[in-house]
């Protein structure tokens, strides 16, 4: 927002002379020269009536737009999502540097909540920010996504303390649970579900697009969703069906044409993917039975693996090293490690060819 350019374009747009207009507000036509060289801005108090002198909103006067901003906003969230899975430093970066062009930006703080939710295990540092910040959006927020959403990344917190910290929070995600609203989606007449049902052309196949890629997720979601609370209740049988539900789900949605990370509607999908073979592995072996396991299990090293390959990581080492790590501890969470010790050395040896490559050239 540039106040003095603004003010000498609605002057001018008024065939007024600089003098002129200081007569006019009973103020000296230096004072003008100084706002339009933007020497000096005026006086708080004296902001509306320029407006009402030029007959503008202030919006207008301080040249400020909304859908420019959101515009914005929203630039910054997909060039951030690009290194959400693969460089946490450089999204935080961006999601920080944007936070100082805007920092009432509710969705700019509910995208660096869910950053830290998600590296967690990164250390204590991480998990006191990711309360102190979802903290501070459940305060100021109004809107009923970025708050649902946070409280959902903090309930993944309070998991992530359970699981590998040992500590119970099943209450504190109870009482979060228990503030959430009751919605039924497809009640909800938002302007996606409107757009992509009534907007002609591009707009409206971009919205009708956008709405199939969150409905697949949601579904591979709720399938695995009832998979794990059959798996919970040690009902196999039933947790293997809604897990290969799942997949299905996943895979029906796969771009035949791409492979790797690319393939997949949404950026990250391709772990859900790996990870629900293994749940499906792991059904078997409880029912002890072995037909199909190893087949699985290297489908889903395969996906988990080979999803960058084309894809410019911002370390590989460092990268592939967390991966073995993250697969390992699922592997042996689901207690396949029972079944076989996880083999990585081809991925290991593949960390060391390509690290070889790169000191060769």
């Amino acid at each position: 927002m540039n106040l003095g350019n603004k003010i000498r374009e609605l002057r001018r747009s008024r065939n007024l002379t600089q003098e002129k207009l200081a007569a006019s507000l009973n103020i000296s036509a230096q004072a003008v020269s100084k706002w339009e060289m933007g020497a000096s801005y005026p006086d708080m108090t004296m902001i509306p009536t320029l407006a009402a002198f030029f007959k503008v909103s202030l919006d207008e006067l301080f040249d400020f737009d909304v859908s420019n901003v959101d515009k914005e906003i929203e630039e910054i969230r997909l060039e951030y999502g690009k290194y959400f899975w693969n460089n946490f430093e450089k999204a935080e970066q961006i999601l920080l540097d944007g936070l100082k062009r805007y920092p009432a930006s509710v969705q700019l703080k509910t995208e660096l909540m869910e950053l830290y939710a998600y590296n967690v295990d990164r250390g204590d540092e991480i998990v006191n920010k990711a309360f102190e910040l979802g903290g501070q959006i459940i305060s100021i927020s109004q809107d009923v996504f970025c708050t649902c959403r946070t409280k959902q990344n903090i309930i993944h917190v309070y998991r992530y303390l359970e699981i590998e910290k040992g500590e119970d929070h099943y209450e504190d995600i109870v009482k979060i649970i228990d503030t959430l609203p009751y919605m039924y989606p497809y009640m909800l007449a938002d302007k996606m579900r409107m757009s992509a049902s009534y907007i002609k052309g591009e707009e409206g196949m971009k919205e009708a697009k956008d709405l199939r890629m969150i409905e697949w997720q949601e579904l591979f979601i709720a399938c695995d969703q009832v998979a794990h609370r059959y798996f919970d209740m040690e009902d196999y049988e039933n947790a293997m069906i809604h897990f290969q539900e799942s997949v299905d789900v996943i895979e029906r949605f796969m771009d035949p044409d791409k492979q790797g990370y690319d393939a997949y509607l949404i950026g990250g999908t391709h772990a859900n993917h790996a990870m629900t073979l293994l749940d499906i592995a792991t059904c078997i072996f409880r029912l002890g039975k072995t037909d199909g396991i190893d087949e699985l299990i290297d489908k889903s090293k395969h996906i988990y693996f080979d999803a960058y390959e084309n894809i410019e990581l911002w370390d590989y080492n460092k990268e592939m090293t967390e991966m073995i790590k993250y697969f390992t501890k699922e592997y042996n969470k689901k207690k396949l490690d029972e079944y076989k010790i996880l083999d990585l050395s081809n991925i290991e040896k593949r960390i060391t060819e390509k690290n070889t490559d790169s000191q060769d050239k």
